[in-house]
């Protein structure tokens, strides 16, 4: 078991010593879910921010035989790489950090959580956009204004803090309900 400082413990994962497996905790998950719903709302059939259809109705029908029980990884990762092509053409790539790349340590993580919330069948799905809408009022802080196009929301350092999370999930939200693009990023102090 690899030894991890009480400060990242606490905020990212709690190990279970009896089997030696990790659970996600809840910021973790929190992550999960607003980049599924955000990715779900900005897919082709929806927001058509990009053009993938990874979370449609439609999709387990081709990507079943294929993925197998893993389906709901395959579609995570395919939504995740396909949002983050569109915000990294948008924003550029660098120094900075917006909600589908993360750090190579915390996208680990995100990955972790999702192959064990897939082996309990935890992972969300949507049947309609007003379920990834309803996902994403119950984490979304209220946003203050929204900009459309990429906009700087705050330092690297502040992904530090979970709060992070809520306040792009506000943004999103806010985006979508005004038929906007909008991608929020972190990047270093100038």
């Amino acid at each position: 078991m690899d030894i991890v400082s009480a400060k990242d413990l606490k905020r990212t994962m709690v190990a279970t010593l009896d089997t030696g497996k990790v659970r996600s905790s809840p910021e973790l998950m929190d992550i999960v879910k607003v980049r599924l719903a955000v990715g779900y709302l900005g897919e082709r059939d929806q927001g058509a921010w990009w053009p993938s259809t990874w979370l449609s109705p439609t999709a387990p029908s081709f990507l079943s035989p294929i993925y197998g029980d893993k389906l709901a990884i395959a579609q995570y990762g395919g939504i995740v790489e396909t949002a983050r092509r569109v915000h990294d053409e948008r924003i550029g790539i660098g120094r900075v950090f917006h909600l589908f790349r993360l750090s190579e340590a915390l996208e680990r993580r995100l990955h972790e959580t999702v192959a064990s919330e897939n082996e309990s069948n935890a992972l969300p799905g949507f049947v309609a956009a007003d379920d990834a809408e309803a996902l994403l009022a119950q984490l979304a802080a209220p946003a203050a204004k929204i900009d459309a196009g990429p906009i700087r929301v705050g330092d690297i350092k502040d992904l530090d803090r979970w709060d992070w999370i809520s306040e792009l999930a506000g943004r999103y939200q806010a985006a979508f309900e005004k038929s906007e693009q909008t991608f929020p990023y972190f990047s270093v102090s100038e």
